[in-house]
C-alpha cells in the first residue's frame, strides 16, 4: 500500500512537473530580466531634464494647451525630440497609458539616437505623467508573462498565478519528500 502511494506520488509528482516547468521558466525568465534592467531607465526617467509637476495646479477650470506648447514642453523638460500629438480619449485594455486618468497627450518622441518614445501628458497642466519606450514594453510583457496576466498586465491576484504558485509548492514539496523516501 506505502508503495502504491510512493509510485502515484512520483507519476503525479513527474506529469505535475512537466506542466509547471514552462511557467517556472518563465518566472525565472522574467525575473532575470527584472534584476538585470533599472526600473528608472525603464520608467524613461533618463529622458528627464526638469521637473514633471503640473505648470498649472487647479486643473479645474482650464483649458486644454495646444498641440505646439505640449511639444514645446517635451522639448524643455526632456532630452527627446517631439514629432507629433495626438488625444488620447479612450481607455484600452493593456494599453501603454492604463491606470492614468483621461485623456492624455500622446507625444511621440525621438531620442539621439532615432528611438521612437511615447511621452504621455495631461493636456490640461502639461505634466509628464509616464514615457513608454521600447524597454518599457519588454518589461510589461515580462510582467504579463510573470504575473500570468497576458492581457492587461496588472492583475497580481488572478487566478492563473494562484493555481501555478499552488501546484509549484506541490511539485517542490513531493520533490522533496520523494528525494529523502527512497
Amino acid at each position: 500500500m506505502v508503495k502504491n502511494k510512493r509510485i502515484i506520488l512520483r507519476k503525479l509528482h513527474r506529469y505535475i512537473g512537466l506542466i509547471i516547468a514552462a511557467q517556472l521558466l518563465l518566472w525565472t525568465i522574467s525575473g532575470i530580466y527584472f534584476s538585470f534592467n533599472k526600473i528608472e531607465n525603464v520608467r524613461g526617467e533618463q529622458y528627464l531634464i526638469a521637473a514633471t509637476e503640473a505648470l498649472i495646479s487647479d486643473e479645474s477650470k482650464l483649458e486644454k494647451i495646444d498641440f505646439k506648447s505640449a511639444m514645446q514642453i517635451i522639448k524643455e523638460r526632456t532630452t527627446l525630440k517631439p514629432q507629433k500629438v495626438e488625444i488620447v480619449d479612450e481607455s484600452k485594455r493593456g494599453s501603454e497609458y492604463r491606470g492614468r486618468e483621461l485623456p492624455l497627450y500622446k507625444v511621440t518622441s525621438l531620442t539621439n539616437e532615432g528611438e521612437e518614445i511615447n511621452v504621455y501628458q495631461n493636456p490640461f497642466s502639461g505634466e509628464i505623467v509616464a514615457i513608454r519606450s521600447s524597454q518599457w514594453r519588454m518589461w510589461d510583457l515580462m510582467w504579463g508573462l510573470h504575473i500570468i496576466d497576458w492581457v492587461d498586465r496588472d492583475n497580481i491576484g488572478n487566478l492563473f498565478l494562484k493555481f501555478f504558485s499552488f501546484i509549484a509548492l506541490f511539485t517542490s514539496i513531493s520533490g522533496i519528500i520523494l528525494f529523502f523516501k527512497k
